[in-house]
């Protein structure tokens, strides 16, 4: 299941051109990329628990996460093909630099393998955000505005034992 198209990653080098006589990197080629980044992603999603089956229709915005991260992925690969042909000494062309999409594709898939985006695959699933459930305060699950009085009167601060 690959989540993006040939045409989405080729459109990161505007000065690659496609359906020509002797393309280097072939159509073949970048969409062996697609499905081998498509594999690593899905294998990450399906390890933290999303589930995959119709996720386009089903949640478009998760599905959009995956796909961009997959695009990153064989952009980045296909920008490395790219570059090799150009040599050492040819400027970039104003193309992207593929080790901007690498880093970029790296870090969204350690962000999927921390678990950073359960949120948007799982409703139920619990945030990372620095806020107790329920709002309370200091760590515990009070109501700031209760007074102390009921609270554990064992231990106050600024108490002499």
């Amino acid at each position: 299941m690959s989540f993006t198209t040939i045409y989405a990653v080729a459109a990161h080098y505007p000065g690659f051109q496609r359906g020509v006589s002797g393309q280097a990197p072939t159509d073949a080629q970048i969409q062996a990329w697609i499905d081998n980044h498509s594999a690593r992603v899905a294998a990450l999603a399906v390890a933290r628990g999303y589930d995959l089956d119709g996720l386009a229709t089903a949640n478009p915005q998760g599905y959009a996460l995956l796909a961009l991260m997959n695009e990153l992925g064989a952009a980045a690969d296909l920008g490395d093909a790219l570059f090799s042909q150009l040599g050492a000494d040819a400027g970039t062309q104003g193309w992207a630099n593929p080790t901007t999409f690498r880093r970029s594709y790296e870090n969204m898939l350690a962000e999927l393998n921390r678990g950073a985006y359960d949120k948007a695959f799982i409703a139920s699933a619990r945030t990372g955000d620095a806020y107790p459930a329920f709002g309370g305060t200091a760590g515990q699950e009070t109501d700031p505005s209760d007074p102390e009085e009921d609270s554990n009167v064992a231990f106050r601060k600024d108490d002499t034992f």
